[in-house]
Order: structure tokens, then C-alpha cells, then sequence
């Protein structure tokens, strides 16, 4: 997990644990603007305000929810969010909401009961930390598990593998998904070997999107790719793209010699055959040496092709995510033509919330004639963000350009609930590594990787029902 600064921890740990036996009175603050409403049959619309850490946008967090006043012999708060309906979202399998404060949610508390009418949060369990209920202390409402459920509440695999022919591996994250002709699926994972030092792709099969074998069978190294560095690291992003002739463009980043990555793709059969060795994406600002980026994701809408791409150079550019437009793919790919608009569309530096962090994981997912992207992105450090690590926010595209959803970040890990469901001590601390979406059956599938400190990541896939 990072970790934020020790200065900053002791002046939070300070004051969390200042005055908490003190009855405190209501401070009468005065709200302005209003949550944001979004159209039904949106995919906006399925998803619900996970964690809600801003009054009306948890993207800005200009305004952030604070305890008004606290009933110390009923052990209850109340506090200047006044959609406390939100609390009453129920998850499919029960999960409580929670009380968070802290850096990361050093301190978790169980939501008991909510009174609508008369504003009071009654307080359960104390599962870590110590609440500093002092009139003005920053807190949160965590409740990751209203808009998915993880797949058999556990790593995509079981039992889950370790090593495979070319040895022990950290890690295994997901790298795509195929829908084959037969019907069953593809999952491309990308296994990496000690700490980035080496990774290669592998692959994992289903027939149902939930029960998944891993394949000891390699389909790239970069021993395969003449102009990547020996024994380095390759990967796939994003779900591979079906050309007309029913084969897969794979989008791949290949680390280079002098350690940067360059953009490039390879096409291959639904049996994993390599039909194109792996090439460099000939746009002049996303190959080279020197321009250390890879591609993140690739789909068609409104007959033009979009192309989302990642900086990785120093200086925080590895905040900024690009879209790239053309009107013929591999015009594009191979020769540098037929773009029509080249655009920065995140760039974490400008922004606010968990967007101003690393920005290093999106993919577009189509939803009712509608395109959107979900977005991963990591928190910068701050007294009462629940977590630093990635999480992911929802973005529309309008017919002119891409806006947020305010409520982001929509999923979220299970950060420090393991202590309430110890089923989740595997997934408390990371989530993303490029994320895989595919819909099916009414549900929305995104597989992803959770982990701890050790080991680094679980692959595992989540479910966000469409109904």
C-alpha cells in the first residue's frame, strides 16, 4: 500500500483521537448547489454514490460533509449532507454502510440506523480507529459494495497459481477479454515475475464469465519482439478489438531497451494464434524511445475510431490520458493518417478529488447507444480520503466532449473492511490494473485485480447488475 507521509499521519492521528467524549452543538451551515440527477437508461443512472465524500461532488470536494453536532449518550451524529436517503441503498448481499475518517479510512465505523426526519446517524461498531467527533471534523460514507459484488467473493482462480513454465510469478492482472464464436471466453492475463522485472501474456478461459481455468501457455514475451528489451515486460490493454475478418487487434505496451514503453498492437485468431507480430503504433507522439506512453483503449462509434493512450515521462505527465480519433484504423496505426483530432482529455494535475493522482487505467464501454469510459485514476494525499490507490469514476461522452461523473469515484476496494469481512482480507488495499469490461446476460463484467501488500494483486472479477 502507499503510504502517505509520517508527518501527515501523526497530525491526523493528532487529531482524530482529540475530544471525543465532548457533546458538541449544531452549527447551522448553510448548503448551496445540489447532487447531480442522471437520465434513466444511462449507465450513469445503474451506479450509486459509493463513497460520499463531498456534499454534492466528490470529484471537487469543495464542499466536504462534516459532523455538525453529536449525541454522546446514544452515540450518534449528525452531519451537513443532507441526502441521508443514500444511506438507506441497500447492496445484494447486505453490507453495512460505514463512517470514515481518516487518511486511507484509518477510522471505520459501522452505520447502525439512519433517521430521515430528524437528521441523526446512529453509530454501531467501532472497527478501527477512533471517531474525533468534534462540530467540523471531515468524515465520509463508505459503502463500495452497492454498486458491484465480486465474483464469488474471492481471486478469479481456485486454487490460485503461482508460477508457471518460465517460473515464479508476483502477480497476474488482467489484460482483455474475447468473446470466441463458440460462445465461451478469453480472458488475456499478463503475468508479471518479481517486481515489474519481467512479464509475459498468458491467458485464462470460461464458459460462463464466472468459473475461469488459468492456461500455463504463453501467447507473448518480448524475447518474441525485436525492438523490445530482452527478458523485459509486455502487456495487453483493454478488451482486443474484432476486425471484420473476425480476428483481434491487441494493444499492447512493450518496454524498450532503455527501460520507457512504446505503443504497439499485433492481431491474432480466437485460438490465440499470432496472426500480425507484435508493431509499433507509427503515431509520432506515442512510439519512440523517448516518449515512454502505451495505449489504454480502442473502439468504434459513430463510424469513427477512438484510441485512448498514457504517458508515462516524468514530471507528473503520467496524470494525463489523450484520445486519439481517426477515420481509418490502420491508416492510422501504420502510417500516421486519416486522424482527425489528437486531445488531451484528463490531465491530473488540473483537477481535484481521486482524479489528481495517477492516471493509468481506462476503458470505453458502450451502453445503450452511449459511449462512456471508465476511468482509473489514484487519490493524492489528504487527511480524509479513504483510500490513495486507484479507483475508478465514470465519464459520458455528450456528442462534444467528455464530462465526469461528480459522484466518482464509483468503485472503490473494500479498503480496511476486511476488519468487518474478513472474506475481503485479499482485497483491501489495490484495484485496477486495466480493467476488463463486458456485458452480458444484463450484467455488467469487469475483471480486475484486488490485493494486498503481499502479495501485490489477486486477479478477480466483479458484477454490476443492469436491471
Amino acid at each position: 500500500m502507499k503510504k502517505t507521509l509520517l508527518l501527515v499521519f501523526i497530525i491526523s492521528h493528532i487529531t482524530s483521537c482529540s475530544n471525543d467524549d465532548s457533546k458538541l452543538i449544531e452549527n447551522n451551515e448553510t448548503e448551496t448547489g445540489s447532487e447531480e440527477v442522471f437520465q434513466k437508461g444511462s449507465l450513469n443512472f445503474l451506479f450509486s454514490n459509493a463513497l460520499i465524500s463531498d456534499k454534492f461532488n466528490n470529484i471537487e470536494r469543495e464542499n466536504p460533509i462534516s459532523i455538525i453536532e453529536y449525541d454522546e449518550n446514544n452515540n450518534r451524529i449528525k452531519t451537513n449532507y443532507s441526502n441521508l436517503e443514500n444511506l438507506l441503498i441497500q447492496t445484494e448481499s447486505g453490507q453495512s454502510w460505514f463512517v470514515i475518517q481518516g487518511s486511507e479510512a484509518s477510522t471505520v465505523i459501522e452505520v447502525e440506523n439512519v433517521d430521515l426526519n430528524n437528521g441523526w446517524i446512529t453509530l454501531g461498531e467501532t472497527f478501527l480507529g477512533t471517531l474525533n467527533k468534534n462540530v467540523g471534523a471531515k468524515i465520509e460514507f463508505f459503502n463500495p459494495f452497492i454498486n458491484y459484488s465480486i465474483i464469488k467473493d474471492r481471486p478469479l482462480f481456485n486454487p490460485y497459481p503461482t508460477n508457471v513454465t518460465e517460473g515464479i510469478f508476483n502477480y497476474i492482472q488482467p489484460g482483455g477479454i474475447i468473446e470466441k464464436s463458440d460462445g465461451t471466453y478469453i480472458l488475456l492475463t499478463p503475468v508479471v515475475f518479481g517486481f515489474h522485472r519481467k512479464r509475459s501474456i498468458y491467458y485464462a478461459t470460461s464458459d460462463n464469465l464466472e468459473d475461469w481455468t488459468f492456461h500455463d501457455e504463453k501467447i507473448l514475451s518480448t524475447n518474441m519482439i525485436p525492438f523490445a528489451k530482452t527478458n523485459g515486460n509486455v502487456f495487453s490493454t483493454d478488451n482486443p478489438y474484432k476486425l471484420e475478418n473476425g480476428n483481434f487487434l491487441v494493444l499492447l505496451g512493450v518496454q524498450l531497451p532503455n527501460n520507457n514503453y512504446t505503443s504497439a498492437y499485433m492481431i491474432i485468431d480466437e485460438n490465440l494464434n499470432i496472426i500480425q507480430q507484435p508493431k509499433e503504433i507509427m503515431i509520432p507522439e506515442w512510439h519512440g524511445e523517448n516518449q515512454n506512453s502505451f495505449p489504454l483503449a480502442l473502439t468504434k462509434f459513430e463510424n469513427k475510431f477512438r484510441i485512448l493512450f498514457h504517458r508515462r515521462n516524468s514530471n507528473f505527465v503520467d496524470r494525463e490520458i489523450h484520445e486519439v480519433i481517426t477515420t481509418d484504423l490502420f491508416d492510422a496505426l501504420e502510417f500516421n493518417n486519416s486522424i482527425i483530432s489528437s486531445r488531451l482529455i484528463h490531465k491530473g494535475t488540473n483537477s481535484t478529488g481521486y482524479l489528481r493522482g495517477k492516471a493509468d487505467d481506462a476503458s470505453y464501454i458502450k451502453y445503450n447507444s452511449e459511449l462512456y469510459i471508465l476511468l482509473g485514476s489514484e487519490e493524492m494525499a489528504s487527511n480524509y480520503l479513504t483510500s490513495n490507490n486507484r479507483e475508478y469514476g465514470l465519464m459520458n461522452w455528450n456528442g462534444n466532449k467528455w464530462n465526469h461523473d461528480s459522484r466518482s469515484p464509483l468503485l472503490i476496494n473494500p479498503v480496511q473492511l476486511h476488519n468487518k469481512y474478513p472474506i475481503y482480507d485479499w482485497a483491501w488495499d489495490h484495484l485496477g490494473a486495466f480493467a476488463s469490461p463486458i456485458i452480458k446476460n444484463e450484467t455488467l463484467y469487469i475483471y480486475m485485480a484486488f490485493g494486498t501488500d503481499n502479495p501485490d494483486y489477486f486477479l478477480s472479477g466483479i458484477k454490476i447488475p443492469l436491471n
